[in-house]
């Protein structure tokens, strides 16, 4: 039953913004920069990192479940189901991602080290970023019952996520890297306490924005017939419908491909074309296009389908990529406005998938007579965590794999072209076959998706 409250509109999209604003201050920073931060400042062998990303993922499996079980279960309070989660997990979470990056402990013992970085990025990613992304995540189904609405809110959302996203891939490189003519750029390892503390800091700041501008209108309520049931048996009644199933299979094909590309984009410009400026400048290409995007996509997610539109979003990204790999592109220009180009693309699925998720739980409600809005976002998050776990663990390995020597000053050419073909070739891969996924094995299709909602305005009344 909807709340008879203001109506829905720009300071809710704007709202809704801030908050993947929030998520991504650390979030974006640790998938671009945690990997050069343990191999470059503290000297951990790649194969180690990559383990670490695996590890933490496999306690993801419990702490998201169980975060999304909380969520359903919570009654609300005067803020709503999910508002209070905003204001309690700002601060922790930002807290965490500014302990992960401590350049004053690179001096302790490997053991030691290790032990820490394992504690604190758990902290980070498991408990803290779980804490607030969950009700985040599943927030979008109380703001508006509305299709359209929510695609708006979906599009906001990767506005958030971009504008994050453009601060940290253009700012971060000119804070950490210091350019000498004629001379390779150097690490500033003193810093990267700075940039975390000043992230975490914005971080905070848009989370409160969001918790201050958001309002819940729509009483998300399990109708569960006054059930107590197994939390086992209600996440094997989710994860075996298609559609879940589908989404999963496509976000860790996605999450596998973007945050490859972001956690090489530090190796390929600095070690294959020699220049870090071509980092700062991937910050841009990789962010800018999305905002070119995401309108674009909102429409064509209206007039075509949003599975219809982010089918030609994936396969054109990967062609892209592929065609990247092909050519072994020597002018880093060349390469940025190739990879500006596959994110245009790419932004179409990136923009829809939020709007897409809540398609999912409309469809498993029909489904299974339940409403599910933490769980199942809580299963989709863990499956964008296990595209991140294999995008770390891949590139750690694949890294070691190509003769990569951690803390190096330079590298030998084989190794720039190794780190050229990982950076290119496996985001092609892994992009195609989540438009491959999306194609033959997503079923809300347009016409589905009406029908969905045809029913599901019924039902309420």
């Amino acid at each position: 039953m909807e709340k008879r409250t203001k109506p829905f509109g720009i300071k809710d999209k704007i709202g809704y913004a801030a908050g993947d604003v929030g998520n991504n201050f650390t979030f974006t920073l640790v998938s671009s920069f945690l990997m050069l931060f343990y191999t470059n400042v503290w000297g951990i062998d790649p194969k180690m990192v990559g383990t670490l990303f695996f590890v933490s993922r496999i306690i993801d499996a419990f702490t998201d479940v169980g975060m999304g079980t909380i969520v359903d279960k919570f009654p609300g309070n005067k803020d709503g189901k999910f508002r209070p989660f905003i204001k309690w997990g700002a601060i922790p979470v930002a807290v965490a991602g500014f302990l992960l990056f401590q350049t004053g402990l690179k001096d302790l013992s490997m053991g030691l080290k290790i032990a820490i970085m394992y504690g604190t990025y758990i902290l980070w990613g498991s408990l803290c970023y779980t804490f607030i992304n969950i009700p985040y995540g599943s927030m979008a189904s109380a703001i508006t019952p509305d299709p359209d609405q929510r695609t708006e809110l979906s599009t906001f959302r990767t506005l958030g996520a971009t504008i994050a996203g453009l601060v940290i891939g253009f700012v971060t490189p000119y804070i950490l890297y210091q350019k000498t003519a004629g001379q390779p750029d150097v690490l500033l390892e003193g810093r990267f306490p700075l940039v975390a503390g000043l992230y975490g800091i914005l971080a905070i700041i848009a989370y409160f924005v969001c918790y201050g501008f958001v309002t819940e209108r729509v009483n998300i309520a399990r109708e569960s017939g006054g059930k107590n049931e197994n939390v086992f048996a209600g996440i094997g009644n989710v994860i075996t419908k298609r559609s879940l199933l589908s989404i999963i299979l496509v976000s860790i094909c996605l999450l596998l491909g973007m945050l490859l590309i972001g956690s090489m984009n530090a190796y390929v410009y600095s070690t294959y074309f020699g220049d870090s400026t071509g980092i700062a400048l991937a910050g841009l290409v990789t962010t800018l296009p999305m905002l070119i995007t995401a309108p674009i996509a909102m429409e064509l997610g209206k007039k075509i389908g949003k599975k219809e539109a982010t089918v030609i979003g994936l396969l054109g990204s990967a062609a892209i990529f592929f065609i990247l790999y092909l050519l072994k592109v020597k002018n880093m220009y060349i390469f940025l406005a190739g990879t500006g180009l596959a994110y245009v693309f790419l932004g179409i699925f990136n923009t829809l998938t939020w709007a897409m998720i809540t398609d999912v739980i409309d469809d498993l409600e029909i489904k299974n007579g339940v409403r599910d809005d933490g769980k199942v976002y809580a299963i989709y998050s863990f499956a964008r965590k296990l595209g991140q776990a294999f995008a770390g663990g891949l590139g750690g390995f694949a890294l070691a794999s190509i003769g990569f020597v951690q803390g190096a000053a330079t590298q030998t050419p084989e190794v720039a072209v190794g780190i050229y073909n990982i950076a290119t070739l496996i985001p092609a891969i892994a992009l195609g076959l989540g438009g491959l996924v999306v194609l033959f094995l997503y079923p809300l299709s347009k016409k589905q998706v009406s029908k969905n909602n045809s029913y599901l305005s019924e039902k309420r009344g």
